[in-house]
């Protein structure tokens, strides 16, 4: 059972976009990433993003490289600033999701899966970033690999 955490891609300044769009660059990137995922063979059953501009238009550019059996979804509790526990039961009952998210949120839920203590930094997560966690033979999350630009 693996759970892939996402970073959107680089957006657009919100002086700029107060929606805070993908730039040129962040779709360049979040593409590239999902190529890059997608030689993995990586199977997806479905992919959840916070419903901002910026995680919305990366989900949608990962849904077409890694075709999830289920699509997209959008969810509460995934914004940048959200309580990590809300997700945890989402997490619990899938297999095989990804989730495309936000700093710090996705720093929190990484180190409370792998450490136990949300305030810990176990990855870092550059914009289209890509974190594989998978249960070990123990039922530990651990990482197991990870896609940077």
């Amino acid at each position: 059972m693996a759970l892939y955490l996402v970073r959107h891609g680089a957006c657009v300044p919100k002086e700029i976009n107060p929606d805070c769009p993908l730039s040129d660059r962040g779709m360049v990137e979040v593409k590239r990433m999902a190529e890059m995922a997608a030689e993995k063979n990586i199977v997806l059953t479905k992919i959840i993003h916070s419903g901002k501009k910026r995680a919305e238009q990366t989900a949608i550019i990962l849904r077409a490289i890694l075709k999830p059996l289920f699509g997209l979804d959008q969810s509460i509790g995934l914004d940048p600033n959200d309580d990590i526990f809300y997700i945890l039961g989402l997490i619990a009952q899938a297999e095989n999701i990804m989730i495309v998210g936000h700093l710090p949120f996705l720093q929190k839920l990484t180190s409370y899966l792998v450490t136990g203590d949300e305030d810990g930094s176990v990855v870092q997560f550059p914009t289209a970033g890509i974190v594989c966690l998978d249960k070990n033979t123990g039922g530990k999350w651990e990482i197991k690999w990870t896609l940077m630009p």
